[in-house]
């Protein structure tokens, strides 16, 4: 099959034969097995394996993985993309399409995208993710585009879409992906209102999204629910006593929750410093609906929310309990003002603690009036009774040897009874060199600090730790 002239070919797509030939040594497994595996690799990897070996030249013809996403387009221009779509849908053999990805764009080629699509959903497609943030205007999709019910998985970015009140299909649908494209209140309540085997939700750099009610009603799967980055929200309202994760970045919201979540563990706030005390007041109240948590993320801004505050005249820490809170990931905020009692506070009402992560990143305590004269001298009286009974790992990332950080690490080694593992990361972007003197004080300073005789410190000049946070800082 003769491609453009002036295209290069990077892809070798010979032309389907009538039928596959059939004969092949003994020794080999049989053509028809070969085949079945080959039908569920990635397209670009099929066709590669065809490069290698002549017997395999022509096996992308029934692939069930037609994966022609950002790292497929990397290097290939628009005209290439197109030819290389169009040769692998005209000769498609197989009956059947699992995933079908498309990073394009589609300025002035509306119409071929839709033909793509169609034939995949025609070939009963399970997965589409669709991105055309390379794009000027928005893609349009049309319900009957996609409303069958085929789709478990839709991925879409930089779209608009456009659902009737009471689709047809989408009833196998389990999770629905939306980036950089406008997300209203309607279309949320139309997919859980008909979708009811939605597992899960994301939401990602959506406009329009200025009232977020989730409330999953006969929904009995879903599970988890990401929102990123959506400024025109104004408030969250969920209602989903099945939830497990709920994973936020962006500024505070007026978020409520109707009813408990005893399901929900895994949790990630992550906001920039308050705009207001009142930003400040939700994250109190907030943090009454997470008592079942066991896997938290947080932004120091959260942790600041949640400082001593004048009440009647006096000063009084916040009241609470995260009895099943097992590991807690900190992110330092460059701006936040956080300080070591901050910190301190928080991880002793989660008696059950096992695993601390600190970033420190480029953060450094700015330790002021408040901290010498007031919050220093309660860091060391509060601290007197502690015991962290269960902590056996503890790693603090863009660690500068500043005087307190080198308290968060004297508490942590005086107070974690059978600790097994700290961790100090040193920055990437600051050279640091320890004389033989200097080496031989801290490791004499932390020995003498350290409560459980087995806990080992190393100290690492790249994080190379095998011990890793549950929740990936990428996860957005």
């Amino acid at each position: 099959m003769a491609g453009p002239s002036s295209q290069p070919q990077k892809l070798s797509l010979s032309p389907a034969p009538k039928r596959f030939k059939r004969n092949h040594p003994q020794k080999d497994l049989p053509y028809d097995v070969v085949e079945k595996i080959f039908s569920f690799l990635p397209i670009k990897k099929v066709v590669q394996l065809g490069t290698v070996s002549m017997r395999f030249r022509n096996s992308w013809f029934i692939n069930r993985k037609l994966h022609f996403d950002e790292d497929f387009a990397k290097g290939r221009g628009r005209e290439e993309i197109m030819w290389i779509l169009n040769s692998v849908f005209r000769h498609h053999l197989g009956s059947k399409i699992d995933s079908f990805r498309l990073y394009f764009n589609h300025d002035g080629m509306e119409s071929k995208a839709e033909s793509w699509i169609r034939k995949s959903v025609k070939k009963g497609v399970e997965e589409l993710d669709l991105d055309f943030r390379q794009g000027k205007e928005p893609f349009q999709i049309v319900s009957d585009l996609i409303d069958v019910e085929s789709i478990r998985v839709l991925k879409l970015s930089f779209c608009e879409l456009h659902l009737p009140l009471k689709p047809k299909g989408l009833c196998s649908l389990n999770t629905l992906v939306l980036r950089k494209m406008p997300a209203s209140e309607g279309l949320i309540q139309t997919v859980f209102a008909n979708c009811l085997l939605l597992e899960n939700l994301e939401l990602l750099h959506c406009s329009k999204v200025f009232h977020l009610k989730i409330s999953t009603g006969k929904l009995k799967r879903f599970r988890e629910l990401k929102v990123v980055e959506c400024t025109d929200l104004s408030s969250i309202h969920i209602s989903a006593p099945t939830l497990r994760s709920f994973f936020y970045h962006g500024y505070f919201s007026k978020l409520s929750f109707n009813g408990s979540l005893p399901q929900l563990k895994d949790v990630i706030l992550c906001c920039p410093p308050a705009r207001s005390c009142l930003e400040m007041v939700r994250t109190r109240n907030l943090l009454l609906n997470l008592v079942h948590v066991a896997c938290l993320t947080v932004s120091s801004t959260f942790l600041e929310g949640l400082s001593q505050k004048y009440e009647k005249g006096d000063l009084r820490a916040m009241q609470f309990s995260l009895g099943n809170m097992k590991e807690l990931h900190l992110i330092m905020d460059a701006t936040s003002f956080c300080n070591p009692h901050d910190i301190s506070s928080f991880i002793r009402n989660c008696p059950c603690i096992e695993k601390v992560f600190i970033d420190l990143n480029n953060f450094s305590f700015g330790c002021g009036y408040y901290w010498e004269f007031h919050a220093k001298k309660k860091f060391q009286e509060d601290s007197q009774p502690l015991k962290f009974e269960f902590l056996k790992y503890v790693k603090l990332k863009g660690f500068k040897f500043e005087r307190p950080e080198l308290e968060l690490v004297r508490l942590f080694l005086e107070k974690a009874i059978i600790l097994e593992n700290l961790a100090l990361i040193t920055p990437k972007n600051r050279h640091m060199q320890f004389g033989h003197v200097d080496a031989q004080v801290y490791k004499h300073c932390f020995l003498t600090w350290r409560a459980s005789p087995k806990a080992k410190i190393v100290l690492y000049e790249k994080d190379s730790s095998s011990i890793v946070p549950n929740h990936l800082k990428t996860w957005c």
